[in-house]
């Protein structure tokens, strides 16, 4: 059975980004701009850009799948998240785990689903850390069902966090960053031998797109909530 493949997008990396709409909630701050993420012009980077100069932009340079992820089975459902930051910081420690942006943790859904918490990422994010999903961690939200890879989570893609507008689904380049790793580390377990990708081979004007493109549209389940 072919493992089904997000479709990459690579190729067309704008260097400014449109803005999406923001409605944090919070008291008034000193505004950058909005919270969207950028491609450094040399493609060895992704800077995810908070709408508030009180914090600074967390930095992304290599994609690295956890040891801790649950191998890939076509006929399962999957849960993953991507991080980018905490409290401001790219390389941080979190309840005694240290990560940095670009980790990758992807689990079965019956693996997890015994967590306390009131949607699917919540319960990733608690049995990884051990605590639950705090406003100032930043990360990006995606999972697999029914055969297809879905790239929204209202848990981290609408996060509290000031690096997130409220879009549900994650922004184009963030897409391209999870399909990078997916189609290149994940689905055909290369992650087992060689968990690390750079973006700047996600990003290479050199690579194409080469697999059907599957909807970006999340279809709940009464059992899941994303």
């Amino acid at each position: 059975m072919t493992s089904p493949r997000p479709t990459e997008k690579d190729g067309k990396v704008p260097d400014l980004i449109k803005d999406k709409s923001h409605s944090t909630g919070r008291s008034p701050m000193a505004k950058s701009q909005m919270a969207n993420p950028t491609v450094s012009r040399d493609r060895n980077s992704v800077a995810f850009v908070p709408i508030t100069t009180a914090l600074p932009s967390l930095n992304m340079n290599t994609i690295h799948i956890s040891c801790s992820s649950d191998r890939f089975d076509p006929s399962g459902n999957f849960v993953g998240m991507i991080v980018y930051g905490c409290n401001g910081q790219s390389d941080f420690y979190l309840n005694g785990r240290h990560c940095n942006a670009g980790y990758m943790l992807i689990k079965d859904v019956n693996s997890i689903n015994h967590i306390r918490a009131d949607t699917m990422h919540k319960k990733l994010f608690k049995w990884f850390f051990g605590i639950d999903l705090p406003s100032e961690f930043s990360g990006g939200g995606f999972a697999y069902q029914n055969g297809k890879w879905k790239h929204n989570s209202f848990s981290f893609n609408i996060n509290a966090d000031l690096y997130h507008d409220t879009q549900k689904g994650m922004h184009q380049i963030e897409q391209q960053l999870v399909n990078g790793a997916l189609n290149r580390l994940y689905i055909t377990d290369q992650w087992f031998y060689s968990p690390n990708l750079p973006v700047r081979e996600i990003f290479s004007q050199n690579n194409r797109p080469i697999y059907s493109d599957q909807s970006s549209q999340f279809t709940n389940i009464a059992q899941y909530h994303w």
